[in-house]
């Protein structure tokens, strides 16, 4: 046992750690008043706890708070314990502050995955980023709870900190996917609002649509580039602008992924993304209720639809009146090489190549998308629906390998391979490599083959595995589940 001289020395030396504690919590905790049982004699308070227990408790128990009352709105207050340690006020307030971050997410228009960005319709709950934010939203309002209902001991307040801490650590890393998922959201719907946008004014007269358009094209040959992901936008038939611009904005990057590698394209993809953007102009002047209707069309309804590409030639001929290439792809690209197309039935001799390869993807990234009459088809199936159409000559056998440097699997699949593992697809061979394989792509392992997820994805060239093959695409419905919680990209 320590002499009371010692003793005094170390309670002096723990007034002033108590002091500098105090003075540095800043002007967040400075209004908190100090326990009525510390005001009367803490030196004496100190010293008993020291001779009968911990040094650490008494340090503890003295930067212990009393926390005022904190209204809520409606004039109701918190129910908080009546003392905290510095670590549990600095813990409340960091989840307070998550939790209204969580808030301010939610309201952002591009929240939602519905278009209309209301907030008062009842949401999606099949949103990956809802659903991230619901869950993360009760595990930070669950750790709130647990400290309004902390033990007065400060010791069991701290093991108790510690545990938390770490919880609210995961939410904020799960806060990060949320950012990263709501930018990408809002990129993709600026891109379309933009395009549906500068459609409607060339279709109004405006002349600067290929010049307005420029820097979105070198972004998504960029993209290309990079071989990023190939994600198929969507957006609803009844509003026809955003409509045929979601589409466009497709069709144009499929097309910069095959032309990627050609030698007459690799330096003009700018060029060929400036004629997707526009080829599908005139379905602005499609009706809604024809967009949207959920079943066949009938022969008027389809002759409607098929006066688009007349339209298209006419405008094509304004923004390009010295280019007949891109004039002929915007107006030719619902022509079919055995002559079932139309505006003008016009057969394989007639139609330039470039015309016959833009046909190839906008078919193909129409089957990936769903209408309000089917499904999206998985990339897997469109492609080889589109590859059958060119085999029975509808569409252009030569420009066959140009799509089918998609692979069935292209960058941004989630799959599932032979053994059980599932793998999102993070590259494809060129077609001119000798191991090109449309089937077998280079993968990134997300799970083992029982489905338990991998802590770092392993990557796999599955044109050099010769026992694990993919077995099919996820459809969204059974991927989302899994994915949400650690690719919310990929869900």
């Amino acid at each position: 046992m320590m002499d009371t001289k010692e003793l005094l020395k170390r309670i002096s030396a723990l007034r002033q750690r108590l002091d500098q504690t105090r003075e540095s919590t800043g002007p967040a905790t400075a209004t908190l008043q100090e326990n009525d049982a510390f005001a009367d004699d803490p030196v004496q308070l100190l010293r008993r706890k020291v001779e009968t227990g911990s040094w650490e408790t008494a340090l503890l128990d003295g930067c212990m708070r009393r926390l005022p009352d904190v209204p809520r709105a409606g004039g109701e207050h918190e129910l908080l314990p009546p003392l905290l340690t510095s670590r549990g006020v600095r813990l409340l307030k960091r989840g307070k502050d998550l939790l209204h971050e969580l808030r301010h997410l939610a309201e952002d228009p591009h929240f939602l995955e519905s278009e209309d960005g209301e907030a008062a319709v009842e949401v999606p709950t099949t949103d990956p980023l809802v659903m991230i934010h619901r869950e993360m939203v009760a595990v930070t309002d669950s750790v709130l709870r647990t400290v309004q209902a902390f033990p007065a001991a400060p010791s069991a307040q701290m093991r108790l900190c510690e545990g938390l801490e770490g919880i609210l650590a995961l939410v904020d890393e799960k806060l990060s996917i949320l950012r990263s998922g709501l930018s990408l959201r809002r990129k993709e719907r600026r891109r379309i609002n933009f395009l549906a946008e500068v459609l409607e004014n060339v279709l109004l007269g405006s002349s600067s649509g290929r010049a307005a358009l420029q820097p979105l094209a070198l972004e998504l040959v960029s993209e290309a580039r990079q071989g990023l992901a190939l994600r198929f936008l969507s957006a609803s038939p009844t509003e026809p602008a955003r409509f045929a611009a979601a589409h466009s904005l497709t069709v144009a990057q499929v097309l910069g992924r095959v032309l990627i590698h050609d030698s007459q394209w690799r330096d003009r993809l700018e060029e060929a993304m400036l004629v997707a953007f526009f080829h599908d102009i005139g379905m602005l002047k499609v009706p809604a209720d024809v967009l949207a209707k959920p079943a066949a069309l009938d022969v008027e309804e389809r002759r409607v639809i098929e006066r688009h590409a007349a339209l298209g030639h006419e405008t094509a001929t304004r923004l390009w009146p010295s280019d007949s290439a891109a004039v002929e792809a915007i107006r030719d690209h619902h022509e079919r090489n055995d002559g079932t197309g139309y505006p003008a039935g016009k057969k394989e001799p007639h139609l330039a190549s470039f015309s016959r390869l833009l046909a190839m993807c906008d078919v193909y990234t129409a089957l990936c998308s769903g209408r309000p009459h089917r499904s999206a088809l998985d990339t897997r199936t469109a492609l080889t629906d589109t590859l059958l159409l060119a085999d029975q000559g509808v569409l252009d056998r030569s420009q066959a390998d140009h799509v089918l440097a998609l692979s069935f699997h292209p960058v941004g699949s989630v799959v599932e391979l032979s053994d059980g593992s599932w793998a999102s697809v993070v590259a494809v061979h060129s077609i001119h490599n000798d191991r090109f394989h449309p089937a077998k792509p280079v993968v990134a392992l997300l799970t083992d083959p029982q489905g338990f997820p991998l802590p770092i994805p392993r990557h796999l060239d599955l044109a050099q595995d010769d026992h694990r093959s993919i077995v099919r695409n996820l459809p969204a419905e059974e991927r989302r589940p899994f994915m949400l919680k650690r690719y919310p990209e990929l869900a």
